[in-house]
């Protein structure tokens, strides 16, 4: 009873500390009982693409609960090292360590309580309204209802007590490995002047100079998902360096030069600042990596989300589309009798006869074999050919080519260079199309080029340079394609577009047993930009979710960085500023140097943290191709956006903190 009433005591007393604490931590079991509501949700099974947005839920789940585990440990730290003067004093007027154990535990146990209490109340009408925003964004079904198992709150109450047990083995043993008197002093223990340390701030610049430059040199989609994460670690690192030893080798210039640094505000500043940089600037590098890790998450996948129909019209340049490994004149028939019997228009139409495409391994100029050992996906390409006379059919222009010349229509880029080099020939090109209206804009998450050769001869001879010997008859065979918008209600369309999937399945059964149906290619496929529209809707509405659950969470663990590290600074400075009010520094003068300091201090990391988020757009556009976002206006807007709404919360963390800091601080 005893080391309730002084657990409990504790908790009152140093409430500006636990207060924050315990939020945040209310705010983590929130968080995860929200995910536990839609990882768990049996209504996932029966949605479009179900197995990628559970593995996206999936993935985000056990990223949210790695992130709880490092944020609560973050958190804790910065309780613990303001409740270490209340525990020396505790120890020296006579409890023993076992005693501070028993203590901590009870109040670890209450913290707990506490938390998961408020949490489990809390997340259970929270996650209710965050789950009907999730179905309005991905237009889940009616199989997908609100779920709250005993199973959730279990698996929530087991990671729950696992973090809270870390934090108290930690706890216990910060309190045993120091004596009584650095107990004491533990709060007020203040860093060694650092050095200046010109090599580190100069690796510093290299790694983040490398990081930018990966991201603005990168060119291929599926190269770039590869590189991301490499600069990201150059990025991390370089932050660190230059804000732990490039922010003392410039204060140190600070004040070497005497104008600017015997001012009363500036020399309070820079000499306080010198003296703490080691630790301040790793707190500086990590708001700074947080506030990076929100605008790149939140402006990427809102990114997605708002621009989501110019992915399905670059997917889909026709409402529908069915194609068969044959030359089928007679599918155009097919369809428009399905068409007539569904009630739907057939309102612009193209039928098409090419060979397959083929895979192959682009240098530069030149277009190699894909071997079967395995596939360079940065150098991949996807190779169409079509002879001269179905490109002037399909198009209605007037071109001639002679057999060495060629013209080519890159979907994702273009095709650099004058020519082609095959491995025993070489085409001229002759003209680069900009736009073709029959194909998709955005095919794949490969490179996509469509080659227009003089004749089916030169189609064929070019086919046998790059593709495989053991499927180049499989290749040149003609396959036919018919593609067309349609006009009629939602209902009729999608009544049509099943029709079209049963005579697909049909014709798959009739052929399986031949050649043409091989376990890699079916005989016949038929896409539309309605169902495509029903499953991008899933997925991205999904991925838009969870992106926003990863900002939410990345900017509370910002603000409480932040608002942490101002009350550490804050104690920390309330001794200093006191001896400079007693010498005759006036309220004044004293917060027009809290303003500057602080200003200093919060300006850094948002406005590199913009710098950041300009280098990395490049990258982030190349990526965002593979999910089929072209539109590069929208995702400059979204992410302009993005930063406004972030720096305004930011701006408000600012003012809040900046009143506690000079609560503390200041000497009435």
């Amino acid at each position: 009873m005893f080391y309730f009433k002084l657990g409990w005591n504790n908790l009152k007393k140093n409430k500006t500390t636990y207060v924050p604490f315990l939020l945040s931590m209310i705010f983590l079991v929130v968080l995860n009982l929200l995910m536990q509501v839609m990882v768990g949700n049996e209504g996932m099974q029966t949605i479009p693409k179900a197995m990628a947005v559970i593995s996206t839920f999936g993935f985000g789940n056990y990223v949210v609960m790695i992130f709880s585990l490092i944020f609560a440990f973050y958190t804790n730290s910065f309780l613990i090292k303001q409740r270490k003067k209340e525990l020396g004093l505790y120890n020296i007027l006579g409890m023993g360590k076992g005693s501070l154990g028993v203590m901590l535990f009870v109040e670890t146990c209450m913290s707990m309580l506490l938390a998961l209490i408020a949490g489990m109340i809390s997340g259970s009408i929270f996650s209710k309204f965050l789950f009907l925003v999730m179905k309005k964004m991905t237009g889940f079904g009616e199989d997908f209802t609100f779920q709250l198992s005993f199973k959730m709150f279990m698996a929530v109450l087991l990671l729950f007590l696992g973090i809270f047990f870390v934090l108290f083995v930690y706890n216990f043993v910060q309190v045993l490995k120091t004596n009584p008197i650095e107990l004491l002093h533990g709060g007020q223990i203040g860093e060694k002047e650092p050095e200046s340390k010109w090599f580190l701030t100069i690796i510093g610049l290299v790694s983040l100079g490398v990081g930018y430059y990966l991201s603005l040199t990168i060119k291929s989609p599926i190269e770039a998902i590869s590189v991301f994460f490499l600069a990201i670690i150059f990025v991390i690192i370089g932050t660190y360096l230059l804000a732990i030893s490039g922010s003392v080798t410039f204060l140190k210039f600070l004040r070497g030069r005497k104008k600017y640094y015997y001012h009363p505000k500036h020399f309070v500043n820079v000499s306080g600042m010198i003296y703490r940089m080691k630790q301040n600037g790793a707190g500086l590098a990590s708001i700074c990596i947080l506030c990076t890790m929100v605008l790149v998450t939140v402006s990427s996948t809102a990114g997605l989300y708002f621009g989501k129909e110019n992915v399905l019209r670059e997917r889909n340049p026709f409402d529908i589309s069915f194609r068969v490994q044959e030359k089928s004149p007679e599918i155009q028939e097919t369809i428009e009798k399905l068409a007539e019997e569904n009630r739907v228009e057939i309102t612009e139409s193209f039928y098409l006869e090419m060979p397959n495409s083929v895979g192959a391994i682009r240098n530069n100029n030149t277009l190699t074999p894909m071997k079967d050992e395995g596939i360079n996906f940065a150098a991949f390409s996807l190779i169409q050919f079509m002879p001269l006379e179905e490109y002037i059919r399909l198009t209605g222009k007037s071109e001639t080519l002679s057999e060495d010349q060629v013209l080519v229509y890159g979907a994702v880029e273009e095709f650099s260079g004058d020519v082609i080099h095959f491995q025993n020939k070489t085409v001229t090109i002759k003209q680069y199309v900009k736009q073709v209206n029959f194909l998709p804009s955005i095919t794949a998450a490969s490179q996509f080029y469509l080659v227009v050769t003089a004749n089916s001869d030169v189609t064929n001879q070019l086919l046998k340079e790059i593709e495989m010997p053991d499927k180049y008859e499989k290749t040149i065979r003609l396959q036919s394609e018919m593609t067309g918008n349609i006009q009629g209600t939602k209902e009729n369309r999608l009544k049509f577009i099943r029709a079209l999937e049963e005579d697909a399945k049909q014709l798959n059964q009739k052929h399986k047993q031949e050649e043409l149906a091989s376990p890699n290619r079916t005989y016949a496929q038929v896409s539309s930009i309605d169902a495509d529209r029903i499953e991008t809707d899933a997925f991205v509405g999904g991925f838009l979710f969870i992106g926003l659950i990863f900002g939410l969470s990345f900017t509370m663990a910002t603000a409480l960085i932040i608002y942490y590290k101002q009350i550490s600074e804050g104690y920390g400075d309330a001794k200093r500023f006191e001896i400079m009010q007693k010498v005759g520094m006036s309220h004044k003068e004293v917060r027009q140097t809290i303003v500057s300091q602080i200003l200093m201090v919060f300006l850094f990391p948002i406005a590199l943290a913009a710098v950041h988020l300009a280098f990395a757009l490049p990258i982030i556009r190349k990526i965002l191709v593979l999910f089929g976002l072209t539109d590069n206006h929208l995702i400059t807007l979204v992410t302009v956006i993005s930063v406004v709404v972030f720096a305004t919360c930011y701006l408000l963390v600012y003012l809040f903190t900046s009143k506690v800091y000079y609560r503390i601080v200041e000497r009435k």
